[in-house]
């Protein structure tokens, strides 16, 4: 650290974050004041909880939580020498006491790559890494994640450009270096990861698959629209645009209402994607189609139907839900079974408890999360992870499938619909960026 002045690491989930923290704190830096930034309540809860559980305790550790005036966290920070945080409530406190950050020698941050805005104009950081990096920027930094792959969008006042998380982190963090798993290609790294066995699973069900086809037809013909106004209207952007449509439609001249109704389309097939089958009809009817559609509509969809499967093969199942709807739905078609089941969703107060329960639970169990509900956790007593829909991003969709720390991961998809071919598409990316822990299975 002292000839490279600050680190950027990536540490594949279930290497170690947290021990490469407690050692870093105790041992590399033991004798510097150190600020820990956590991004979530969860996490500086659950961080601090497992320091103290695992180590006994960190002397002089200190938390400053939200909720807390600001002249009590100012006596937190001035009275310990190592402090957890999360980031706003820090950046609050150090404007109302410009004075506490001249004696923060190391600032650690934890899933480093969340401080920069996948879609940005003119401000590349979040709020409040723009002021934090500003406000610590005589200390050393090191930067931890679990995947620093990802590109994320800049706008500037001419056209949306890809950039890389790393380039961004390295231009805003002074003098650092960066440090990834291919570093560790050559040592013993299979002995810290555990593999999962992903299976790439398909869902046959005709009458979702007729209503996603429907979609993806208008999709295509508003496609073709908008194409031909372009080539018309503004040629010069036409090849912009045939390049990437999703990506580029916009920043190209368009009639607002065009670019509305395709959004509304392409979220509509997410809902179909994503959704209980009960929940089809309302955002059916509500985007024009004719009540005839209604005959079309499975009771229970597919998705749901394979997973009551699924799980009779499995002791403790983990299902990843985009949707409060689909928690809700999964969770009394399971109970139905017989099977104990918890649910954690962004409304769940008491989440670390749920889990808990879930974890020691002697039963056939299940736990049914949505996206903020699995937000840092760790659950490697899941024997599955069933992830219900995909996102676009692959990073998200690999933290996703880490969850468990090894085991299986069942993908499903509806069979010969465009979701498939979006699957294909985020698998296919995953597999390249993140390929020393996983294997993949095609199911038939």
């Amino acid at each position: 650290m002292d000839s490279r002045r600050s680190i950027i690491l990536e540490l594949d989930c279930g290497m170690g974050k947290r021990v490469l923290m407690y050692r870093l704190v105790t041992e590399v830096f033991k004798d510097k004041k150190i600020v820990i930034f956590l991004q979530t309540h969860s996490s500086l809860e659950e961080t601090a909880l497992y320091l103290e559980k695992e180590y006994g305790g960190i002397k002089d550790l200190g938390v400053v939580k939200s909720g807390l005036n600001s002249s009590y966290r100012k006596y937190i920070i001035e009275s310990n020498r190592v402090i957890l945080s999360l980031p706003i409530v820090f950046s609050n406190t150090i404007k109302k006491y410009p004075e506490l950050i001249n004696d923060i020698d190391i600032v650690i941050v934890n899933e480093v790559d969340q401080i920069v805005r996948r879609v940005s104009h003119q401000r590349v950081l979040c709020v409040p890494w723009n002021r934090i990096m500003t406000q610590v920027n005589n200390a050393s930094f090191v930067g931890m994640s679990g995947t620093l792959r990802d590109d994320h969008f800049v706008l500037d006042d001419d056209q949306l450009k890809l950039r890389s998380e790393l380039k961004t982190l390295t231009d805003f963090i002074p003098d650092s270096s960066i440090i990834t798993i291919e570093d560790f290609i050559d040592t013993d790294l299979k002995e810290y990861i555990k593999e999962t066995e992903v299976h790439i699973h398909p869902v046959k069900d005709e009458q979702t698959a007729q209503i996603i086809q429907m979609i993806t037809s208008q999709i295509k013909e508003l496609r073709e629209e908008i194409l031909q106004i372009v080539s018309e209207t503004s040629p010069d952007e036409l090849p912009q645009l045939k390049q990437n449509f999703f990506q580029n439609i916009s920043l190209v001249s368009v009639e607002t209402d065009l670019v509305e109704k395709l959004n509304r389309l392409l979220l509509l097939r997410k809902y179909v994607y994503s959704m209980p089958a009960s929940t089809y009809p309302n955002y059916l009817l509500r985007h024009g189609f004719d009540k005839n559609i209604l005959s079309m509509i499975p009771k229970v969809s597919g998705k749901e139907l394979e997973i009551l499967k699924i799980v009779k093969d499995y002791k403790k199942v983990t299902i990843l839900c985009s949707f409060l709807s689909t928690v809700g739905s999964l969770s009394q078609l399971l109970k139905n079974e017989g099977i104990t089941t918890f649910e954690v969703t962004g409304k769940s107060r008491n989440k670390s408890e749920i889990i808990e329960q879930f974890k020691n639970s002697k039963e056939r169990s299940a736990l049914v999360l949505s996206p903020i509900g699995e937000r840092d956790i760790d659950i490697p007593q899941t024997d599955l992870i069933i992830v219900y829909d995909l996102v676009n991003s692959p990073k998200t969709v690999y933290q996703k499938m880490k969850r468990s720390r090894g085991g299986e991961v069942f993908l499903l998809f509806y069979e010969n619909t465009s979701e498939q071919d979006k699957v294909k598409r985020v698998v296919s990316e995953i597999a390249v960026r993140y390929p020393w822990s996983l294997i993949f299975y095609s199911d038939k």
